[in-house]
C-alpha cells in the first residue's frame, strides 16, 4: 500500500478511536463532576490549568517533546483526596487540551496518537494514585502519598511508553519495539516533571501562591539543561554531516549519497527495531562511511591501488581520532564486509548497523549512479544475499521501500 493511502487509512482509525475516548471522557468527567463537592471554580481552574500545559511541550532526550500537562496531573491528587474532583480535572482538562488544539488548527498525525496515549496514561496515574493510598492509610500521611505519587508516575511511564509502541504513529515502518524503547528514553524529562508537580502539591498547602515558584524553579534549571542537550546534539549531527559531505565536495564521492545513505539506514533500523542508541550511531557511521575516500587525492595511493577494506579502514581511523565516535569508527570499519563468507552461516562478528549501511549504501549506487529503477536496484541487493547482504536486511530494505510507495508491496 501506498504510504500516503496507509497514512490516511491510519489516520483515520486513530482519529475515530480518539473521537470516541474524547466523548467518553467527557460523559467520565461530567459524571465525576456530579459526585464531588469540590468548588466548581477551582475544577475549572484545575482542568484549565491542565488543558493549557497540555498545549506547551518541552525538548525530551528521545528528540520526541513532552507535555507539561503531566505535571499539572501529578500535582491535582495532591491538592485534593477526592477521587471525584481529580476525575473531573483529567477528563474536562485532558479533553480541553484536545479541543484547543484543534482550533488552533495545529493538529498533526503525531499529535492524534499523543493526545490518546496521553489521555489513558493520565487516567491510569489517577487511579494507581488513589489504589495505593486507600492501601494501609498509605494517604494521610505526606510521606505515603509521596510514595503512590511515585508508583502511579512509574505506571505512567510504562503506560504512555506501552500505547506510544502500539498505537504509535501506526506506521509500518516503525517497529513497536523501536518505538518503545525510545518511549523509555525520556525517563529523566519525565521525573523532573513529575517532582514539579509533586513539589507544588505538596508546597501548596502551606506556602499559597509561593508554591509555583518554588515548584518552577528547580524545573527551569531542568528545562534549561535539556534544551542545551538537545541544541548540541543537532550541533553535533550537523557537524558530522558536514564531514561527512568533504568527499562529496572534493568530486571523490557521489554527490548526496552520504545523506541518502544515512536516511535509507536510519529507515532501516528503525524497521528493524534497533535501540535509538544504536539508530543515533548507525546515523554517524551513515554520514561518514565514505570519508576515507578524502585520501585519494593523494597521487603515491592511487598508484599503488586500494580496496573498499583501505577505504574503510582509512575511514575509521580518520573517525577515531574523536574518542567519542569509537564505536562508530568501528561500524564504518566493518560496513565492507559480506555478511557471510563461503562454507560459514553468517560471520557473527559484522554489526548488523555495518550490514545496514552497506545495503543501503549498494541500493543508493545502483538507483544513482548505474540509473537503475528502484525494483531494479533492489533486486541487486537481493541477488547479492547469498554473501554480501544480509538477507534480513535486504527484507526490511523492500518493506521500507514499499511503505514509501517506491515500489509495489507484495
Amino acid at each position: 500500500m501506498n504510504h500516503e493511502v496507509w497514512y490516511t487509512v491510519a489516520e483515520g482509525r486513530v482519529q475515530r478511536l480518539t473521537l470516541a475516548m474524547f466523548a467518553l471522557t467527557l460523559v467520565a468527567g461530567a459524571t465525576a463532576a456530579g459526585a464531588t463537592s469540590v468548588a466548581w471554580g477551582l475544577l475549572a481552574l484545575g482542568a484549565g490549568a491542565l488543558a493549557l500545559a497540555q498545549l506547551v511541550s518541552v525538548p525530551a532526550p528521545s528528540g520526541e517533546r513532552l507535555h507539561l500537562g503531566v505535571a499539572v496531573a501529578a500535582a491535582v491528587p495532591l491538592l485534593t483526596d477526592d477521587y471525584a474532583a481529580v476525575t473531573t480535572v483529567y477528563a474536562f482538562g485532558m479533553a480541553g487540551s484536545l479541543l484547543l488544539s484543534v482550533l488552533r488548527r495545529e493538529e498533526r498525525r503525531e499529535d492524534v496518537a499523543r493526545h490518546l496515549s496521553d489521555l489513558l496514561a493520565t487516567a491510569v496515574l489517577g487511579v494507581v494514585f488513589f489504589a495505593i493510598s486507600a492501601l494501609r492509610d498509605l494517604g494521610s500521611s505526606e510521606w505515603g502519598r509521596v510514595f503512590a505519587l511515585a508508583a502511579a508516575g512509574v505506571a505512567w511511564y510504562a503506560v504512555r511508553a506501552i500505547l506510544r509502541s502500539l498505537v504509535g504513529f501506526e506506521r509500518q515502518d516503525l517497529a513497536p519495539r523501536y518505538l518503545w524503547l525510545l518511549a523509555l528514553e525520556d525517563w529523566s524529562a519525565v521525573v523532573s516533571l513529575f517532582i514539579a508537580g509533586a513539589l507544588f502539591g505538596l508546597a501548596w498547602p502551606v506556602m499559597g501562591a509561593w508554591a509555583l515558584p518554588m515548584a518552577a524553579m528547580p524545573y527551569t534549571f531542568s528545562h534549561l539543561a535539556f534544551v542545551r542537550y538537545n541544541d548540541t546534539r543537532l550541533t553535533y549531527r550537523q557537524m558530522i554531516r558536514a564531514l561527512g559531505q568533504i568527499p562529496e565536495v572534493a568530486g571523490l564521492a557521489p554527490t548526496g549519497h552520504a545523506s541518502r545513505t544515512a536516511e535509507l539506514s536510519v529507515a532501516i533500523a528503525r524497521e528493524l527495531g534497533v535501540h535509538p542508541d544504536a539508530v543515533v550511531e548507525l546515523e554517524y557511521a551513515a554520514l561518514m562511511h565514505d570519508v576515507g575516500r578524502i585520501t585519494l587525492n593523494e597521487p603515491a595511493i592511487l598508484r599503488a591501488g586500494y580496496t573498499d577494506e583501505d577505504i574503510a579502514r582509512w575511514g575509521a581511523q580518520i573517525i577515531a581520532e574523536a574518542p567519542h565516535l569509537a564505536r562508530v569508527a568501528e561500524l564504518v570499519r566493518a560496513q565492507y564486509l559480506p555478511y557471510r563468507l563461503a562454507g560459514q552461516e553468517r560471520d557473527g562478528t559484522v554489526p548488523l548497523s555495518s550490514k545496514i549501511i552497506k545495503a543501503a549504501s549498494a541500493y543508493d549506487d545502483a538507483l544513482h549512479e548505474l540509473a537503475l529503477a528502484p525494483i531494479d536496484a533492489l533486486e541487486r541487493v537481493h541477488r547479492g544475499s547469498a554473501y554480501d547482504f544480509d538477507p534480513e536486511v535486504a527484507a526490511s530494505l523492500r518493506r521500507v521501500l514499499a511503505h514509501r510507495g517506491e515500489i509495489m508491496a507484495r
